[in-house]
C-alpha cells in the first residue's frame, strides 16, 4: 500500500500534496472541536475552529438574529476573499471528505501529468474559487473540493477527444455515471434529503470545459481571458453586496454611534422589511432625540411587516407610555392607517387603554427629566437588574470568533 502511495506521489506530487493538506485540515478541525461533554457549555461553538482556519461560515450579530451573513467576507482586511478557496479544503464530514479525495485521486493525475506544475497549481486555485462564487451570490456558504473535481471532469470532457490515454481511463460509461451522479444530487437537494452545492458543481464543470477549450481553440482562449478578467469585479461585489439588506444592517451595527448607523438601517429595511431589530434601532434613535411619535410610527411600520415580533410589540408598548397626552391621538391614527380593520385587536394587544398618561416636567439636552426614555444600552423588557444589549457595537473582527455568534446553513 505504501509503495503504491509513493509511486502515485512521484507521478502526481501536487495532487497528492493538496489532498494530504485537505485530510490534515479535516483531522485538525475534528481534534480541536469541543468534546461531547462540552456541547452543553455556554461557550460551545461547533464551527469556531473551522472559522479560525479559514472557512467562511454564516454568522449572526451577537443577540441580534436578524442580522446574519458571511461577516468574514463583508468585514476585514482586503485579502479576506482568500477565505473562499480556503473553504474548499474544509469538509463537512468523513463521507464528504472521502468522496472528494477519491474522485480527485483518480482525476488529478490525469491533468497534472499534462500540464506544467505552475499551470496546474493555478488551475486548482481558480477551480476552488470560481465554482463557489455563484453560491455565495445565492446566499449559501459551500465547502469541499467537489468544485475542483467537477472542473477536472469538465476538462476531461474536451481533453479525451485529443488524448487516447484519457479516453481509455474515462470511457463513455464513466462519463454517464458522473452525469447521473450530478443530476441525482439535484434531485436529492430538491427533496431536501441533502443540501448540495449543485450550482458550484455545474459551474465547476463549465469552468473545466472552458479551460480545455482554451487550450485547443483560439476562440476558447479569448473567452478564458475575458472570464478571468471579470473575476476581480465579481469578488469586489461579493465583498460589498450593496443589494443585501443584511450587509447594510451590519454596516449600521458597526457604527460607533447609533445616529451614524441610521442611513444604513433605513436602506436595510427598505430592501428587506423583515428585520425587527433594525426597525427597533431606527425607533430608538428617534426616541433618544425625544421624537416619540416618530419612534412610534417606525415601530408600528415594523410591526406591519413583522406581525409576530415580540421585540417590536414590547417596544410599541414602551413607546406608547412615553408619548405625551397631546400626541396619543396622532399615534392612534398611525395605528389605524397601518392596520385598518384590525385596529381594535392591535390596540388590545399593545395595551393602549391600560397605559398611564406620562407627565413631563421638562427636558434637558434632549433627555427626559421625569418620564422614562430607556437608555440605549438597557432593554426595558428585561427583568430588573439585568444588563440589556448594547446598541452601539464594535466592528466585526473576522479573526476573533467571539465577536459574532454563528449560524449554520449547511
Amino acid at each position: 500500500m505504501f509503495a503504491a502511495l509513493r509511486r502515485d506521489f512521484r507521478f502526481a506530487p501536487v495532487t497528492f500534496s493538496l489532498l494530504a493538506a485537505s485530510v490534515a485540515l479535516f483531522i485538525a478541525v475534528e481534534l480541536a472541536r469541543p468534546s461531547v461533554d462540552d456541547k452543553n457549555s455556554a461557550h460551545y461553538d461547533p464551527k469556531g475552529v473551522s472559522h479560525v482556519l479559514g472557512m467562511v461560515v454564516m454568522l449572526h450579530f451577537g443577540g441580534d438574529e436578524d442580522v446574519s451573513g458571511p461577516f468574514a467576507l463583508w468585514d476585514g482586511p482586503w485579502w479576506r476573499w482568500l477565505r473562499i478557496p480556503a473553504s474548499a479544503f474544509h469538509h463537512a464530514n468523513l463521507l464528504h471528505l472521502f468522496c472528494n479525495v477519491s474522485t480527485l485521486w483518480f482525476l488529478g493525475p490525469l491533468l497534472e501529468r499534462r500540464m506544467r506544475r505552475a499551470a496546474y497549481l493555478g488551475f486548482w486555485f481558480f477551480a476552488s474559487l470560481v465554482p463557489f462564487l455563484p453560491e455565495y451570490f445565492l446566499g449559501t456558504t459551500p465547502l469541499g473540493l467537489s468544485g475542483v473535481a467537477c472542473a477536472m471532469f469538465g476538462w476531461c470532457l474536451i481533453e479525451r477527444q485529443f488524448d487516447a490515454a484519457i479516453a481509455l481511463r474515462l470511457p463513455e460509461q464513466a462519463i454517464r455515471s458522473f452525469w447521473i451522479f450530478l443530476f441525482a444530487m439535484l434531485i436529492l437537494t430538491a427533496f431536501k434529503v441533502l443540501h448540495i452545492a449543485n450550482v458550484a458543481h455545474f459551474t465547476g464543470v463549465a469552468y473545466g470545459w472552458l479551460n480545455a477549450r482554451a487550450a485547443h481553440h483560439r476562440t476558447g482562449r479569448r473567452a478564458w481571458i475575458a472570464a478571468h478578467a471579470l473575476l476581480p469585479a465579481a469578488i469586489y461585489l461579493l465583498l460589498h453586496p450593496f443589494w443585501n439588506a443584511n450587509y447594510h444592517a451590519l454596516l449600521g451595527r458597526r457604527a460607533e454611534d447609533l445616529s451614524e448607523g441610521v442611513p444604513h438601517f433605513r436602506e436595510a429595511v427598505r430592501r428587506d422589511p423583515a428585520l425587527p431589530h433594525v426597525w427597533l434601532s431606527l425607533a430608538e434613535e428617534r426616541a433618544r432625540s425625544g421624537e416619540f411619535l416618530v419612534a412610534w410610527r417606525l415601530v408600528i411600520d415594523g410591526l406591519r411587516h413583522n406581525r409576530s415580533s415580540s421585540v417590536l410589540t414590547d417596544a410599541a408598548r414602551r413607546f406608547w407610555t412615553m408619548l405625551p397626552a397631546d400626541e396619543r391621538e396622532d399615534a392612534r391614527e398611525v395605528l389605524q392607517t397601518a392596520f385598518a380593520g384590525e385596529t381594535a385587536e392591535w390596540s388590545e394587544r399593545l395595551r393602549l387603554a391600560d397605559a398611564p398618561v406620562p407627565v413631563f416636567n421638562g427636558w434637558l439636552l434632549g433627555e427626559p427629566v421625569d418620564a422614562g426614555l430607556v437608555p440605549l444600552q438597557e432593554d426595558a423588557t428585561k427583568p430588573e437588574g439585568r444588563r440589556g444589549r448594547k446598541r452601539s457595537v464594535k466592528p466585526i473582527d473576522p479573526e476573533k470568533i467571539d465577536s459574532a455568534a454563528e449560524g449554520r446553513t449547511l
